[in-house]
């Protein structure tokens, strides 16, 4: 078992894999999946990208995301932990370009573990909503 001081010492990085779909007015709404990068210096506070393509008005689509979030429980081994996040994202396809600021709220399954999962509401660019896998890797 580790000590609360000891986890505060270590690193954290997080890969995931997500499904992500902002609802909006027509022709506004992207559906698509991708991948994402978490950084964690800290265990509450993590700096993210992510990058999805999709379609968007039947158009081939791309989004990209950049934000910081807050875990409330980064501790917690099992069950979940909210988290809150906040950032930009750029959303394209051939007829126009997007950004929008982000703001959304999540639920983190087994935050405290190598691999988990996670889900998301919010809003950027419409309703936007998110969820897939997260494999985290811890260092000192």
């Amino acid at each position: 078992m580790a000590l609360p001081g000891a986890a505060r010492a270590q690193r954290e990085s997080e890969w995931r894999v997500q499904a992500i779909g902002t609802l909006a007015p027509a022709p506004e709404a992207f559906v698509g999946g991708g991948a994402g990068f978490i950084v964690r210096a800290r265990p509450r506070l993590g700096l993210g990208l992510a990058a999805a393509v999709g379609t968007r008005n039947g158009n081939f689509a791309g989004r990209g995301e950049a934000l910081l979030s807050f875990v409330l429980d980064p501790f917690r081994q099992r069950g979940v932990a909210p988290y809150a996040a906040g950032g930009i994202a750029v959303v394209g396809d051939q007829a126009a370009t997007g950004a929008y600021l982000m703001a959304t709220l999540g639920l983190a399954g087994n935050p405290g573990r190598r691999t988990g999962w996670f889900v998301e509401a919010g809003v950027g660019g419409g309703l936007r909503l998110a969820a897939g896998l997260a494999l985290r890797r811890r260092t000192r």
